[in-house]
């Protein structure tokens, strides 16, 4: 038996080999890859709900802020944060 000569022959002898057994184990539907149009929609998805869910966070975490701010602020105003001093009859 001589050897082949042709550079290419091993790779097209491959490439022959690896769709033959395709051929053979195709029996139903072939299941999705991971980079159809679905996937990447939901990728998209799972995207924007992860923004709008910081964003809701930190608008919660200034409304909070605010909150305390303006109570401290209203607090200060009515002086209820002084402690009251004692007089000392003399």
């Amino acid at each position: 038996m001589a050897l082949v000569r042709d550079p290419a022959f091993w790779k097209r002898f491959s490439a022959a080999m690896h769709l033959d057994e395709e051929a053979k184990t195709e029996t139903g539907p072939k299941k999705p890859t991971i980079w159809t149009d679905h996937w990447i929609e939901a990728q998209r998805q799972k995207r924007r709900r992860t923004f709008i869910c910081g964003i809701l966070i930190f608008l919660i975490v200034a409304i909070i802020v605010a909150a305390i701010v303006v109570v401290i602020l209203w607090l200060k105003s009515k002086n209820w944060l002084k402690p009251e001093t004692e007089t000392v009859p003399m």
